[in-house]
């Protein structure tokens, strides 16, 4: 808490938070605007580049992690600051939101944040910044159920929180802790291990539960949904622990405990065997080998209401043998798929051929005369099956089919293969029983240096850049708007104009993405980064190459776009298996990169953009810039300021727009008349765009509207509150500078704000349109606003209406998209100026927009 006061008093000290906003000049608060701006992009930038260091191309240590966390914590303490000296310090919260964050990083950095967080957990409460205490089983189930709404048995988690407070509860931790100190050491001797891993296992088995832990446990098994059915299921108690599942399997080398009976005592049972497992031979080995020289290793328990299985097994998404065929395979038997896993009775296996849809293409049915099935008494017994159902197999071809689907379903979320356990009840319903990465053979003749490929298949795109590495499939989805957003179909590839951060809402469904137009640091190349989406952006005119349903290959990582499956890449991407050799500093890395860059903040549109919702440095700088976009939105309100602290000059032009203009620096050229201005002296880039589409011949009309004398009382009486309090009262201001335009405009009782940055530098540049009020009636003005907000969604802007207000949203673009957008902006201002009076019904709507977006800007006078 000290060194974090210190930190902020050495910020606060560098900025300076000077002079209230209040007092500030226009120049200077856009100045405190820029600083934001400053702040956030060097914030970003260095997220980028630990990003960039996951690829495999860099070599890092421990050391370049902690300065980059220290030197990034710096940089957002310092964005949050910036946005306060800019909002006269609206978000002081902020920096409580700051040191939650900065404190967990912290904790992920001194490996101790297994130790914190609630003792249990819901299976489907988890989140990801729930990694470190539910272990990486729990984790995907809980991503299986939450972003997948795939079948899950329901249960809860008994956190690494829970294992440290039995461990610390039974006085054992001393000798745990020395333990790990010798599994770290490569001094140590093996005799030594073995005496005190058998000593802390022994003891483990004899432990009682520390207060409160069995009634939390009571009251999470009540809290599930079939308990509210006043049934009382059985349970089944397996590990979860940190590394399991994730970057190694752990395949078998915990103890799990099945059929458990639903009381708390003997799920406390069950748990201490699940525990007591971290401390057998076989798993310090195991640690040893694939974690060797690293430290403390806790293990959470998944605890899962039994299914009473029919059936049970095992679906590889990718044969792992022969990953060329394309083919899923499922192996399954009648009862639990204990049986199946531990290899000990005959088996069905299936083969489903991925190409061309879902084909079976192979059966082999054994003789399956034994299996496992729940014991009234609790565990599991051997039965004998039926005979008429021996020789049968025991999933239909329909389940077979269901079953392949789900398993290229998780490959594509996951981004890898996956050995998937599942199990269908006596309703013949299908469950997910877990899924983790699985690991394909290698093919000795894949390299990376695929040179020969330009020879045997087409390359439709070469360039742009690599926002994340990786090789991706499937059939193109082109998405030119957020309504195209709503059918991306499983697997495809998205194939953008730009890049949106909205893209997340279907980034676990797509295998590559890639865009004209974007940048490495953008929100969405970050989210590309978390998520290990394959992401090429600044692809040129990659549109006029592909249509919808195209078949491509991506590879990210040399920048190639070819025709149709590359098998050979797709080989080589498979059997980049998890390498039980990978280094302690690229998994922190990773897990560092996990906390920072994620990004719940998407939609500033939506309530619950709000800095309470803040759970990483990403959200933080993602709040920060959009509302400091809000607050430069506010320089227009102050007319009386404006005018008097300002010299302004008067804008001719050939439309009667009567607009002032107040230029903070660049804006204007230093030959302009000093009391006035045409469109050639106009220097900012941002509205001479505006102006000029303004200008669009046909866009501006000049004929006097007749409105209804009713109409007329009703726009008086309801005209909107912030034009009677100044926003929109008096003149038509635009304040200027070289890269930016806020611009408020009012005719009659129309209303208009235009707030845009506009740079070389695509992550500043955004766009903020506001319309409002009319002269008519509220349902004529609502058609009008209806109006507008159709024509900006085709053109890509975020937009939000509520009754005649329209507000939209644009950013992260490079300059020549912004100038064009704006151009559309200035002619959509010209074109609905005074349309509500002809909104008669919702077909004019129609007619109107279909007009404005063929360029045919005339009927207005017709």
């Amino acid at each position: 808490m000290t060194f974090f006061k210190e930190l902020v008093d050495k910020i606060k000290g560098a900025i300076g938070l000077g002079a209230p906003t209040s007092t500030l000049t226009i120049r200077e608060k856009f100045e405190r605007f820029k600083n934001v701006l400053k702040c956030n992009q060097t914030a970003l930038e260095i997220i980028a580049d630990m990003g960039e260091k996951l690829s495999g191309d860099y070599i890092f240590d421990r050391h370049y992690i902690e300065a980059t966390v220290d030197e990034l914590s710096e940089t957002v303490l310092r964005c949050v600051h910036a946005l306060n000296a800019l909002c006269d310090n609206k978000y002081t919260h902020l920096y409580d939101v700051y040191e939650r964050i900065h404190d967990r990083l912290m904790k992920i950095l001194s490996g101790r944040e297994d130790r914190e967080g609630p003792p249990i957990l819901l299976l489907n409460e988890i989140t990801k910044s729930y990694f470190g205490i539910v272990g990486g089983k729990a984790l995907h189930l809980a991503k299986i159920i939450n972003d997948l709404s795939l079948p899950v048995p329901e249960g809860f988690v008994i956190t690494t929180r829970s294992y440290h407070d039995v461990i610390g509860f039974s006085e054992l931790a001393p000798k745990v802790d020395r333990l790990e100190g010798l599994i770290a050491s490569p001094v140590a001797s093996a005799e030594e291990i073995e005496k005190l891993r058998k000593e802390i296992r022994e003891s483990i088995y004899k432990i009682e539960p520390p207060p409160h832990l069995l009634e939390e446990i009571e009251e999470a098994m009540s809290k599930l949904e079939i308990a509210k059915k006043d049934k009382k299921p059985f349970f089944a108690v397996r590990s979860s622990a940190q590394e399991e599942d994730m970057d190694f399997s752990f395949a078998g080398q915990f103890d799990s405990v099945l059929n458990v009976k639903p009381e708390p005592e003997a799920i406390f049972e069950a748990y201490k065997k699940v525990i007591a497992s971290l401390f057998a031979k076989n798993v310090i080995e195991y640690r040893r080998t694939v974690l060797e020289g690293e430290g403390q290793m806790s293990i959470a328990a998944l605890c899962q209401v039994m299914v009473d299985a029919k059936a049970s097994g095992v679906l590889y998404s990718t044969d792992p043998l022969n990953p060329a065929t394309d083919d899923i395979v499922i192996v399954a038997n009648w009862g639990q798929g204990e049986s199946v896993v531990d290899g000990k009775m005959p088996t069905d296996s299936f083969r489903v051929s991925k190409v061309d849809g879902m084909k079976i293409v192979e059966k082999k049915v054994a003789k399956k005369k034994e299996g496992l099935f729940l014991s009234p008494k609790g565990g599991l017994e051997k039965r004998e099956i039926p005979k008429e159902l021996q020789d049968k197999p025991c999933l239909s071809d329909e389940q077979i089919i269901s079953l392949a689907r789900i398993g290229k379903k998780l490959e594509s979320y996951f981004k890898h293969p996956q050995d998937v356990e599942w199990a269908v009840d006596q309703d013949d319903n299908i469950l997910i029983l877990q899924s983790r990465a699985l690991l394909v053979k290698e093919d000795v003749q894949v390299e990376r240096d695929l040179s020969h490929l330009e020879e045997k298949y087409e390359i439709i795109a070469t360039g742009g850049l690599t926002a994340q590495q990786g090789i991706g499939y499937g059939p193109v989805k082109i998405v030119k708007s957020i309504d195209d957003l709503d059918d991306v179909p499983e697997g495809c590839v998205l194939v953008s104009p730009r890049d949106m951060s909205l893209f997340v809402t279907v980034m676990k469904k797509v295998s590559a993405i890639v865009t004209e137009v974007g940048t490495p640091v953008s929100h969405m190349s970050t989210i590309c980064r978390e998520l290990c989406v394959p992401c090429l952006v600044n692809v040129p005119g990659i549109l006029s190459k592909v249509k919808d349903g195209m078949e491509i290959t991506v590879d990210a990582e040399d920048q190639k776009i070819y025709k149709g499956k590359v098998k050979e890449l797709l080989i080589y991407r498979n059997s980049q298996c998890l390498n039980v050799f990978e280094s302690s500093d690229f998994r922190l890395l990773r897990r560092v990169l996990g906390e920072v860059s994620r990004l719940n903040l998407v939609d500033p549109l939506i309530e619950d953009f709000r800095m309470d919702k803040c759970e990483t440095y990403h959200d933080i700088l993602r709040f920060i810039h959009e509302k400091a976009v809000n607050e430069l939105i506010e320089l227009g309100r102050d007319e009386q300021k404006l005018l008097k602290g300002h010299i302004t000059k008067r804008l001719e032009l050939p439309i009667p727009a009567g607009i002032l203009c107040i230029d903070l620096g660049g804006g204007i050229s230093k030959d302009a008349p000093e009391d006035y201005c045409e469109f050639k002296h106009i220097t900012s880039i941002p509205f001479k765009a505006l102006l000029h589409g303004m200008m669009t011949p046909g866009v501006w009309h000049t004929d006097v509207m007749e409105v209804s004398f009713r109409d007329m009382v009703t726009s008086i009486i309801n005209a909107p509150t912030d034009a009677l309090d100044g926003q929109y009262s008096g003149h038509n201001i635009a304040i200027i500078t070289r890269e930016y335009v806020n611009l408020s405009l009012r005719f009659g009782y129309h209303f208009n704000i235009v707030d845009a940055y506009c740079s070389d530098f695509p992550r500043d540049n955004h766009i903020y349109f506001r319309f409002l009020g009319g002269a008519t009636d509220i349902t004529k003005r609502s058609r009008r606003a209806k109006l507008i907000a159709e024509i900006l969604r085709a053109y890509d802007l975020n937009v939000k209406t509520k009754g005649d207000v329209v507000t939209a949203r644009m950013g992260n673009m490079p300059r020549q998209d912004m100038e064009y957008h704006l151009e559309i902006l200035g002619r959509l201002i010209g074109f609905t100026r005074q349309l509500d009076v002809h909104m008669e019904s919702d077909e004019v709507v129609e007619l109107y927009r279909d007009a404005f977006l063929r360029g045919d800007y005339e009927i207005t006078r017709r």
